[in-house]
């Protein structure tokens, strides 16, 4: 015959464990150019799976402009290699280090994808690219 020992703490403690382990861990959340992102790719799988015939109808129909969403499509042009970082970004409240704008004005500027690494490093570093060394 085997025995098991189960213990319980009473409820109210294990509230306060529960909060305190909550209040310990700084809240993250996703950057807001990840959750753009996200949406750009939500976007293009409902264009692709026949739901809006081009992106023109898509942004009457959801309420934006087409050169929003545009400006949304175009972060799909960016390196595989940057997307996967930028969608796992996360930041804590009230922080947005890296704008949609920054990513568009500063790394789309070019469509080599090597080219788009190094000046999304360079982004994330907080050196314009104007002022960064070039690499051979």
């Amino acid at each position: 015959m085997t025995e098991i020992s189960i213990s319980f703490e009473p409820m109210a403690r294990a509230r306060r464990r529960r909060a305190a382990d909550a209040a310990a861990r700084p809240s993250r959340y996703p950057a807001h150019v990840a959750r753009q992102l996200a949406l750009a790719h939500a976007l293009q799988r409902r264009v692709d799976a026949g739901e809006f015939a081009d992106h023109a109808s898509m942004a009457r129909a959801l309420g934006f402009t087409r050169a929003r969403i545009s400006q949304m499509m175009d972060l799909l042009l960016l390196a595989p290699v940057v997307q996967e970082e930028i969608l796992f970004l996360e930041v804590p409240p009230g922080e947005q280090p890296i704008s949609e704008r920054a990513l568009r004005d500063q790394v789309l500027k070019s469509l080599d994808w090597k080219e788009q690494q190094r000046r999304w490093e360079a982004l994330r570093r907080g050196i314009p690219t104007h002022q960064r060394p070039v690499r051979p």
